[in-house]
């Protein structure tokens, strides 16, 4: 049980310093090829973290099935992206995000085969959890000054701080409602709640939102207490909307001279979309360093591509979106294939996707990615042994390719 809890601890410790490695260290700034010391600190975290992680592989005694095909696909995307970025001339930076994206996968991969999968989400919201909290409670100074919160001991957005605690209070959410509520539960529960709400990131929001409902609605039985607390919520929250600002200041939260406002953003989107169709790029894109785009007529000269699906366009081009587009519905409705078990990964997942829309970072090297790589990488399908013995819950083989490692398997 010791040896157990430690590798427990010891994979605790490498999601947080792989979660630390692909946290924004500086505000607005992006890799263009240049090393310096933040860059060279960052690759030697996301360095240790792989050198730890096969580290544990090497001495955990079973070896848990991963699938293959969520990491073909994204190995496909990469490889679409460095075609483009061959045609763009953007070869160094480009070149060096795919490594980094790679050895940021290849890391998952070995966390992931290392504990049965429940284990390995535990691991990881734990991780960003920790983080997120750290984040959150040194930068409740921004809320105090009248601002929204954001990091201040590392300078993320409030767009990236509140990703770090959307995933925790989900997970404690659905702890609640399952029917397993700890005082510690409930606390993590309001909390990362309301530090999401604090961030002020209205798409963020929205997913948090329309997860909330994914997880109720997964529920088999209702408990008193979570009925009390859904009837009693609904004054509360129209009260929260109707007699304080909060409603208003979500919804006017930029100044209409702000190029982060949706219109403003849209600016850019057309940049990337209006790519004639017979440039070699509008296929394959111009490489995963493309983070910002040049647009005319108006104030300012450079718009952040501040979408996921656009940014995979500018990136890796029609091909590679539509690979993109592929493995998300695939994972997605694997994934709900697994039933109420599967509640959890499909309210994270959801949350990820409709945030996605209006924030980067689902094939990068990001938070979002460690997530969804994760989930596409053990929440699949479960598929039959040769035997025709179906193997416990937490030993399922996913459907399709897989990657094993080591030869100990554990006994069903």
């Amino acid at each position: 049980m010791g040896e157990a809890k430690a590798r427990t601890a010891s994979a605790i410790s490498i999601w947080i310093v792989l979660i630390i490695s692909v946290t924004a260290w500086r505000k607005g700034a992006y890799f263009e090829g240049a090393f310096d010391t933040v860059v060279v600190a960052k690759a030697a975290l996301q360095g240790g973290a792989f050198a730890m992680a096969l580290l544990l592989r090497k001495v955990s005694p079973t070896a848990y099935p991963v699938a293959g095909g969520p990491l073909l696909a994204v190995l496909a995307v990469l490889a679409v992206s460095m075609i483009g970025a061959l045609q763009a001339g953007g070869t160094t930076a480009s070149g060096v995000l795919v490594v980094r994206i790679v050895l940021l996968m290849v890391t998952v991969v070995l966390l992931v085969s290392v504990f049965p999968r429940e284990h390995v989400l535990r691991q990881l919201v734990i991780a960003i959890g920790v983080v997120g909290a750290v984040l959150a409670i040194t930068g409740a100074g921004t809320v105090a000054a009248g601002g929204r919160l954001e990091g201040t001991l590392l300078p993320i957005s409030p767009n990236e701080l509140v990703l770090l605690c959307a995933v925790p209070a989900l997970a404690a959410i659905h702890r609640v409602l399952s029917g397993h509520a700890t005082i510690g539960a409930v606390v993590a529960a309001v909390a990362y709640t309301l530090a999401c709400v604090a961030t002020q990131s209205r798409t963020a929001l929205l997913g948090v939102a329309v997860a909330i409902v994914v997880l109720v609605l997964s529920i088999r039985t209702i408990q008193r207490y979570v009925v009390v607390v859904m009837v009693a919520s609904v004054p509360a929250l129209f009260v929260v909307a109707a007699y304080t600002p909060l409603l208003g200041s979500l919804l006017n939260r930029e100044g209409s001279t702000s190029n982060l406002t949706l219109n403003s953003r849209t600016i850019a989107w057309q940049v990337v979309l209006q790519t004639p169709v017979e440039s070699l790029q509008k296929w394959v894109g111009a490489g995963m360093s493309v983070k910002t785009v040049n647009v005319r007529g108006q104030y300012w000269n450079e718009q952040v591509l501040d979408s996921s699906w656009v940014s995979a366009l500018a990136q890796t081009g029609v091909i590679g979106t539509a690979i993109l587009a592929v493995l998300v519905t695939a994972v997605l409705v694997a994934t709900m294939r697994g039933g109420r078990r599967n509640a959890l990964p499909v309210a994270l997942l959801v949350f990820l996707l409709i945030r996605a829309f209006l924030e980067t970072g689902l094939v990068d090297a990001s938070v979002t990615f460690i997530v969804f790589i994760s989930l596409a990488s053990t929440f699949v399908p479960t598929s039959v042994p040769a035997s025709g013995r179906v193997l416990p819950s937490d030993h399922l083989a996913p459907a399709g390719p897989s990657i094993r490692y080591g030869t100990h398997q554990k006994a069903s």
